[in-house]
C-alpha cells in the first residue's frame, strides 16, 4: 500500500553487511500516480525517510527499497533517489533504477510541498489564506476517518492539511521544510518566530487535530505563528 506512512510493508533479514532491508510497495498505475503528483512525491519521501529513522544507534544505515509494478514517472523516481531509497521494479529486487541526473532532496521537498498546497486549494476551491484554511480544515477532518480502516483517506487528509497550513506559515514567516529525526512524520518547518528561528510541526498538528478535534485546530497554530514573525 503506497499510503502506509507510519509502518513498513516488508522487513527482510539483514544482509552480510548488517544493513536492514525494508521494502515499501506501490501498486498504483502510472496514471494514478500522475493524477496525484505532489501527494505521491510527499508520500514517497515519507515512506523512504521514516524507516531510515528506525535503525538502532551504532547499526549501519538500512536499505529502503520502493517497489513499483512498472517504471514510475520520472518525478517519483527522482524523489525516491533523493531521499536515499532504491527504486525496484516488480518482485525482482535486483532490478534497480536510478535517475540519469539526480536532483537534490531540498529542491524536491520545496517543490512538492508548495505544489501540494496549491493542488489542495484548487481541489477544495479555497484560497491559500487563513480564511481558506478555516474552510478546509473541517472538510479534511471529516474525510480522514480511521487510519486502521482507510489509511489512504486518513493519511491523504493529514498530509494535505499539514502541508496547506505549513505553507501558510512558511510563506508568511520566511521558512523552509526540513527532514527531521523526531515526530510521527519526518518533516518540520524552520521559520522565523518572535525574531528568532523556531521549529514548527504542521504535519504533527494535523494528526493531533484529527485525534483531538477543534481544540487542536491548525488555524490556531497558523494564526499564532503569523502574528509574531
Amino acid at each position: 500500500m503506497y499510503s502506509s506512512l507510519d509502518r513498513v510493508d516488508i522487513v527482510l533479514k539483514p544482509g552480510p553487511d548488517g544493513r536492514q532491508p525494508f521494502v515499501q510497495t506501490d501498486h498504483r498505475t502510472n496514471s494514478e500516480i500522475e493524477r496525484e503528483r505532489d501527494l505521491s512525491i510527499v508520500f514517497a519521501l515519507i515512506r523512504i525517510l521514516n524507516p531510515k529513522r528506525m535503525r538502532e544507534e551504532g547499526s549501519p544505515e538500512p536499505i529502503v527499497m520502493y517497489m513499483c509494478q512498472e517504471r514510475p514517472p520520472e518525478f517519483l523516481a527522482q524523489a525516491i533517489n533523493a531521499a536515499g531509497g532504491v527504486l525496484v521494479i516488480g518482485p525482482n529486487l535486483e532490478q534497480q533504477i536510478k535517475p540519469e541526473q539526480p536532483l537534490p532532496l531540498e529542491g524536491i521537498i520545496e517543490s512538492a510541498f508548495s505544489g501540494l498546497a496549491r493542488a489542495v486549494a484548487a481541489e477544495y476551491g479555497v484560497p491559500q489564506t487563513v480564511e481558506g484554511l478555516e474552510m478546509l480544515e473541517p472538510k479534511l477532518a471529516a474525510s480522514a476517518g480511521d487510519p486502521e480502516t482507510d489509511e489512504t483517506a486518513y493519511w491523504s487528509a493529514a498530509v494535505k492539511l499539514g502541508c496547506f497550513g505549513g505553507e501558510l506559515i512558511r510563506t508568511s514567516n520566511v521558512g523552509e521544510w526540513l527532514a527531521v529525526a523526531s515526530g510521527s512524520l519526518p518533516f518540520a518547518l524552520s521559520v522565523g518566530f518572535r525574531g528568532e528561528s523556531a521549529t514548527v510541526n504542521p504535519l504533527g498538528k494535523a494528526i493531533k487535530r484529527f485525534a483531538n478535534g477543534e481544540e487542536d485546530s491548525m488555524v490556531t497554530l497558523v494564526q499564532l505563528i503569523q502574528r509574531e514573525p
